[in-house]
């Protein structure tokens, strides 16, 4: 026999049982029996060593190989020690084999990589597996295997049972301290704890949250470069995805600049595109035509096309001129409207511009007017009536239309049959101001054809008027549609609608949608007639789609679908790694289907999104902002940081910024921290100088003229909803030659842009406001991405980024007379903003006027119980006190059975106790529900009010 480490014989019972003795050669315990095996067993995937046991009929080794035990009994005392010590030192060998691969996994998934997801159950099985191992044979394995192996084992299996987050909390703690050098040199300022963190989670998913000016584009390249340097990856398995050219060329550019800095080699380069260019480079490399149609360069050329498309679709019969003309604007019934505000707010913000010119009141009244332009009836709008009358106080009665040439008026009255009317209206007074109209009709000998909204509800409101008309001697006679068309020509009407066309076209590519999405769609908005509008639009996209066939080409949204199919195809099989995508807010569906396609195919990738969900302002090219706020829900878990940490702006404006922001329920929870900290407000409101024709020009002057007196250098720019504020105001400053480091941007054109001083203009009501309140494009928003419920959500999200532009100070200007529900807001005192025009100081000062008293005002105190406010009066006032709004913070007064914010704007209230005037609480009885004072619960004071619900 050769190469025998140890041999143990046998006991007198072993030998009888036809066994001599067992000796360990090399990886293998053999039995034998004169010199020759009878049995063997390989120890080399043993996990635990082997042990000597006393037995009544002599020693027994025990060896566990794998999942089995083997038990070699009959042996003797003698020698026995000595023997298994050789055994477990020759054992120990393959469990250090066993350890250093554990040791190189756990290292793998958990130090060197961050620990994914998809890993887990590996970790967990790993540490599992171990700690079994270990904790079977503790002793042993102390005395048995070297003390730096039994250390890292302990550390592993302290793991056990895994819990992700200990593994990555370990894995960050590691990396941070390990890769400070890093971390310190690879941007010009060393990066914030949270922006190191962001560089180093690389789960399987990842968002990392931004605000403005927090370094999301620096957490990018210093990603990059991390991985990299760490040889996770090689730069062609990294791939980066930019929102637009000019980003991919701002990160390539800073990838560059700072790989040179830190001294970072780089024997190539990441891959780093827009979504369109990486669709283009994956068609182009699987040989798929990639000519790209004239439109996507030549916005002009794509909107003549859709003219003439729309010019020969209303040429091809009357019917498309006539369903077309009542598709557009979309009606609303004024019976739906809760109050005269609502109702007039949406007169306001609606032009109903009838085929004739005029502007109207309503779609009804569009309605009438279209039919008769239609059927060449000549008309007049609000004509004086004959005899100079008043009927309604303060104007003269002008009835609805004038029959030309004739004696023949129509009044449209707003009721139904059973003489209703809407919600504001008295309905008393208004059917008598009917009866009135009829008797001075009677009066003055002209007479009156009458229309009814009930008409309208029944969907003969033109059939009838055709009747009445004839009844009146009145023939129509529909004048021809290539009349009607050319009279749309000169009036700009077929330019408007091929606007609004080409956007619906744009969102219907960008959102793939077929002609039963679009009418569901239409018809969830509540988009009358879905189905006729649905057809029209599904039949400008087919028109579109055979265009692009006509020219051999694709657009931007082909690339992109194209692109998803050549990959689900496996035409191409992705090789990246690492996928990185910046401006992740505003990313659309299909977007994001290219990007979970790369994923599925490719090799396990981690995918790392960076955005800021407060700065989601591109719906209207397909931004689908819930793929953030809901991320989770449309991606499955992942591993989140947020970057609250920013050094453009100072604490003045964060502060405002931020609370303006999250008055959204939807958006993300940040707590902004400044590097610049000021114990002053540094955002001012100013008025618009109302009694000038120019004047908000004006006022952009004066505060120039102010900041440069303090600051001649300093960058200003003054921003606003629409390009033509932006250039009447660059036309004064150029004429008063104060353009110097003055740049003018829109809100969407400002995004990723900073000054020191920024001048916000543009704050008043209606359809050109800020807020946009403008209602005309009801159907394209039914067709974009859905957008949260909160009033004005994505222009609140438009001022966030205006406020968020500047570094110092920020300057609001405003129209006091009708301001923009977002100044209303602001001057809320919860905003610290300094209230610099009088106009706007007036408004604050009725916020704290005291009702109960003729002179006093009520201040804020602080007391030892709460913040509450305090009357000016002081004992001369009755009341003396109010409470603190939970919602604005402006002072909030009692009546009997409610305590009602003083803040018109805010309007919040809240059910008080009659008795003791404690705050009511809704709860629950076997008898349903009620209101139960807040005092029941006071033991020494009990309260047991209670009232109905």
């Amino acid at each position: 026999m050769h190469d025998i480490q140890a041999k143990l014989s046998s006991n007198l019972i072993g030998r009888l049982l036809g066994r001599d003795c067992i000796f360990v050669q090399n990886d293998v315990l053999i039995a034998s029996k004169n010199d020759i095996s009878i049995a063997s067993d390989s120890f080399r995937e043993c996990k635990g060593f082997a042990t000597l046991q006393n037995g009544i009929f002599g020693q027994v080794l025990v060896l566990n190989i794998g999942n089995k035990s083997v038990k070699y009994r009959f042996l003797q005392k003698s020698g026995s020690a000595e023997f298994l010590k050789v055994l477990n030192a020759s054992i120990a060998e393959f469990i250090n084999d066993y350890l250093s691969k554990t040791f190189n996994e756990f290292e793998a998934y958990v130090i060197h990589e961050y620990p994914r997801d998809t890993r887990m159950g590996c970790i967990s099985l790993l540490c599992k597996s171990l700690s079994e191992y270990y904790y079977a044979q503790a002793d042993v394995w102390d005395m048995c295997l070297k003390s730096e192996s039994i250390q890292k084992v302990k550390k592993i299996v302290g793991y056990h049972p895994v819990q992700a987050e200990v593994l990555r909390e370990y894995h960050e703690n590691y990396q941070l301290e390990k890769r400070m050098s890093f971390f310190d040199r690879v941007e010009s300022n060393p990066l914030t704890h949270e922006q190191r963190l962001g560089v180093l989670r690389s789960n399987d998913m990842n968002m990392v949250l931004a605000a403005a000016g927090t370094g999301k584009t620096s957490v990018m390249v210093a990603k990059a470069l991390d991985l990299i340097d760490r040889g996770l990856a090689n730069p062609s398995e990294i791939l980066v995805l930019a929102y637009n050219r000019a980003a991919a060329e701002e990160l390539r550019g800073r990838l560059v600049d700072k790989a040179e800095s830190g001294q970072i080699k780089l024997e190539s380069f990441p891959q780093i595109s827009t979504f369109h260019a990486l669709g283009r480079w994956l068609l182009h490399n699987t040989g798929v035509p990639t000519y790209l149609s004239e439109f996507t360069e030549d916005e002009m050329k794509f909107k003549q096309w859709v003219t003439s498309w729309l010019e020969k679709y209303l040429e091809s019969n009357s019917a498309n001129l006539l369903n077309f003309i009542s598709l557009f604007p979309q009606p609303v019934n004024p019976f739906g409207f809760n109050t005269q505000a609502e109702y007039e707010r949406y007169v306001r913000d609606n032009e109903f511009r009838t085929l004739n010119g005029d502007k109207v009141k309503g779609y009804q009244e569009l309605l009438i007017a279209n039919f008769l332009y239609m059927n060449g009836v000549a008309y007049t709008y609000e004509a004086p009536y004959v005899s100079k009358r008043r009927i309604d106080i303060g104007f003269d009665y002008r009835p609805d239309f004038y029959i030309q040439d004739t004696n023949i008026y129509i009044e449209h009255f707003g009721i139904d049959r059973q003489g209703n009317t809407r919600a504001d209206i008295d309905a008393a007074k208004y059917n008598e101001a009917i009866r009135n109209k009829r008797a001075l009709h009677a009066e003055c000998g002209t007479s009156l054809i009458e229309t009814f909204h009930y008409e309208w509800i029944e969907e003969n409101l033109t059939s009838s008027l055709k009747i009445k008309l004839e009844k009146q001697g009145i023939i129509c006679k529909p004048i021809k549609s290539e009349d009607v068309l050319k009279k749309l020509r000169e009036e700009g009407r077929i330019a408007d609608w091929s606007d609004l066309l080409k956007k619906a076209l744009q969102a219907i590519r960008v959102e793939r949608l077929t002609e039963e999405l679009i009418a569901n769609r239409l018809e969830r908005a509540g988009i009358s007639q879905p189905k006729n509008a649905a057809t029209l639009l599904d039949a400008l996209h087919q028109g579109y789609i055979q265009e692009l066939k006509n020219q051999n080409a694709i657009d931007f949204d082909d690339m992109i679908i194209r692109a998803i199919q050549v990959i689900e195809n496996e035409d191409y099989i992705p090789k990246w790694r690492y996928i990185l995508v910046d401006e992740f807010q505003d990313i659309s569906a299909a977007r994001m289907e290219f990007i979970k396609a790369i994923i599925a195919k490719g090799p396990e990738p981690s995918l790392t999104v960076v955005g800021d969900d407060w700065q989601s302002i591109y719906r209207f090219s397909g931004g689908k902002l819930e793929l953030t706020t809901r991320f989770g829900e449309m991606i499955g878990n992942y591993t989140a940081t947020k970057l609250q940490k920013t050094f453009r702006y100072n604490n003045s404006i964060a502060n405002t910024a931020g609370q303006f922001i999250m008055e959204n329920p939807e958006q993300y929870k940040k707590h902004i921290e400044t590097h610049a900290k000021v114990n002053l407000s540094q955002i001012y409101l100013l008025d618009s100088k109302p009694e000038k024709q120019q004047g908000v020009y004006e006022r952009v002057k004066e505060i120039v003229l102010k900041i440069r007196e303090n600051d001649a250098n300093g960058s200003i720019a003054i921003i606003a909803r629409y390009n033509y504020l932006i250039n009447e105001a660059k036309e004064l400053l150029n004429h008063s030659r104060l353009q110097k480091n003055t740049s003018f941007w829109t809100f969407h054109k400002s995004k990723g842009l900073e000054a020191d001083y920024c001048i916000l203009i543009g704050f008043f009501q209606g359809r050109k406001g800020f807020p946009n309140e403008n209602k005309d494009e009801a159907i394209i928003e039914a067709l974009l991405p859905s957008l949260d419920s909160y009033p004005h959500s994505e222009e609140r999200r438009l001022l966030y980024v205006g406020i968020t532009r500047a570094k110092k100070k920020l300057y609001i200007i405003a129209g006091p007379t009708a301001p923009s529900s977002f100044i209303t807001e602001l001057l809320a005192p919860k905003y610290d903003l300094n209230i610099v025009s009088a106009t706007f100081k007036e408004q604050y000062r009725k916020i704290f006027k005291c009702p109960n008293c003729e002179d006093g005002y009520l201040r804020l105190i602080k007391g030892i119980y709460g913040e509450f406010y305090t009357c000016s009066t002081g004992l001369g006032c009755s009341v003396g006190k109010a409470r603190v709004c939970s919602m604005c913070r402006a002072p909030s007064v009692d009546s009997r059975y409610t305590s009602t914010c003083n803040n018109v704007a805010c309007g919040n209230s809240i059910k008080i106790c009659d008795i003791c005037g404690r705050p009511m609480k809704l709860r629950h009885g076997k008898y349903g529900e009620f209101w139960g004072c807040t005092g029941y619960g006071i033991k020494d004071d009990q309260c047991k009010n209670t009232n109905k619900k």
